[in-house]
């Protein structure tokens, strides 16, 4: 098994776990606090989110890409995160009776405050991780995240369940940040304490500032949701487009964070391999859409059956909203690798000037669909939008330093597009022909068959249609069985191809 592929199992594996995990605590978090405290806690991350990216500030892809590390570099880049992260808390210590008042939620005071006490732990784990990631060790990072996952979200639910209410979630987060950095460190091996440094800050600056530049903007435009509905229609419309965006993000976020793990380094290894890029490109781009497009197409047909599994009754009214997600999520799969690409190609000069321009206008279109509107889905519509109207100004930044094979992605896009549609067709038979009462989710044996339809047809499909996918030696240990079927009749597989 070669090592990108070995890396993207044990990403995948670790993701798929923290899918799990993280779905049981929200399975219990959303019976157990009301919409309204899940609003406050969102709110307050959005908040949180923006003081995160200057936290990062590039450091571990800047780690991961230097070609000659040194323990210069490394005691350098802790310095650094350890100045960032305790001026960070000290801000917003005292940004926090501010940000109660914007709101004019009290309880926010006490939130943000222990909510910055991260910015006191995070500097640990991120030197740690970056160096397992930069080593390829993913088997080392699935440990650690899957250890201080199931810390964090044992913390959240018993908290949450004693009546502490968002404050046993943002304690959650600091259980995860303080057992990440202890179990990343043990899973060095050599567990040095190296003294923090300054000594190579010209060349972390160098690269920091533009990605914190990037980080913030994005950051920004991806949580205007939670901070302009929060001041313009309340906390209950926050809490509703945070669990309909959350079915997206189980791809987007979630699934993707597993690619983008190892698209980074397995791009930045190509590169210095003097690989042919485009190729290796749209193989990636093809991947994950023939994977994106069924799921969000699924859970947009099933949306108010996924949301009573997952988070009960009382979060119907978010069921209207994922369908607009999932078309922006849609979209976003077709461009989702470009910033992993550019940075591996060392054109992080042309990433930061796109964000600058594009994350902007992303944000004021969605403030002021909100602020027209009032409606949560004004805002649903908008982050829709912004994804397909990006997709042009990804691709024409591209070609500033890759050219763009655009027949070959074109014939890889519209074959995933056809195993979406195929494996797509049970699911929207059955939701056409069962009967369902008017805002009454189907049957549970209906949406388990439809479960089970969509994935045999899409393992069906990619085979029917030749998808790349289907030569994978995983996939083909996942159709095995139905390989042989088909080759205990050669005179048919002979007619047929």
């Amino acid at each position: 098994m070669s090592v990108v592929r070995r890396a993207l199992l044990f990403s995948f594996a670790e993701r798929y776990a923290l899918i799990v995990i993280n779905l049981a605590s929200n399975l219990l978090i959303a019976r157990l606090l009301t919409p309204a405290e899940i609003g406050v806690y969102s709110v307050t991350l959005a908040v949180m989110s923006i003081a995160q990216t200057l936290r990062d500030f590039g450091i571990a892809s800047y780690l991961i890409q230097e070609k000659e590390l040194t323990d210069d570099h490394v005691r350098t880049a802790l310095g650094v995160t350890l100045a960032i992260g305790i001026s960070l808390a000290l801000v917003l210590a005292v940004a926090a009776p501010w940000v109660a008042d914007f709101y004019r939620e009290p309880h926010m005071r006490s939130l943000v405050w222990l909510a910055s006490l991260n910015f006191l732990l995070l500097p640990f784990s991120t030197i740690s991780l970056a160096l397992l990631r930069r080593r390829m060790a993913f088997k080392a990072v699935a440990g650690v995240s899957l250890v201080a996952t199931v810390a964090g979200a044992i913390t959240s639910v018993s908290l949450s369940w004693a009546g502490f209410g968002p404050l046993g979630l943002v304690a959650g987060t600091l259980v995860v940040s303080a057992t990440t950095g202890f179990t990343a460190w043990v899973a060095q091996g050599e567990r040095r304490l190296l003294r923090p440094s300054l000594s190579h800050w010209r060349s972390l600056f160098r690269f920091g500032a533009q990605s914190s530049a990037v980080g913030i903007v994005t950051s920004v435009a991806m949580d205007i949701n939670d901070l302009a509905v929060g001041k313009l229609m309340g906390f209950e419309p926050v809490a509703l487009l945070s669990r309909a965006q959350g079915l997206m993000y189980l791809f987007y976020r979630d699934l993707m964070g597993a690619v983008r793990n190892v698209a980074y380094p397995a791009y930045a290894k190509a590169v210095r391999e003097r690989q042919e890029m485009e190729p290796l490109y749209v193989a990636s781009v093809n991947y994950v859409c023939v994977v994106a497009w069924p799921f969000y197409g699924f859970v947009s047909l099933y949306a108010l059956e996924t949301l009573r599994l997952l988070f009960g009754p009382q979060w119907d009214a978010a069921a209207p909203l994922v369908p607009l997600f999932c078309l922006g999520g849609a979209f976003a799969a077709i461009g989702n690798l470009m910033g992993n690409l550019t940075v591996a190609m060392g054109r992080m000069d042309l990433l930061t000037r796109m964000e600058l321009f594009f994350q902007p206008v992303r944000a004021a279109l969605v403030v002021a669909m909100a602020a027209y509107w009032r409606q949560p889905w004004a805002c649903a519509a908008a982050f829709a939008l912004t994804l397909l109207l990006q997709l042009p100004l990804i691709y024409s930044v591209k070609a500033r330093f890759l050219s763009n094979d655009w027949p070959a992605l074109r014939r890889n896009l519209a074959r995933s597009a056809l195993v979406a549609v195929l494996a797509l067709t049970l699911p929207l038979l059955l939701k056409l022909l069962l009967p369902c009462s008017p805002g009454q989710p189907m049957p549970w044996p209906g949406f388990a068959l439809a479960i089970v339809g969509c994935i045999l047809g899409w393992l069906l499909a990619l085979s029917w249609c030749r998808h790349p996918l289907a030569s994978d030696p995983a996939f083909a240990r996942l159709t095995c069985f139905w390989r042989h079927r088909r080759h205990d009749n050669p005179p048919r597989i002979d007619k047929t191809e």
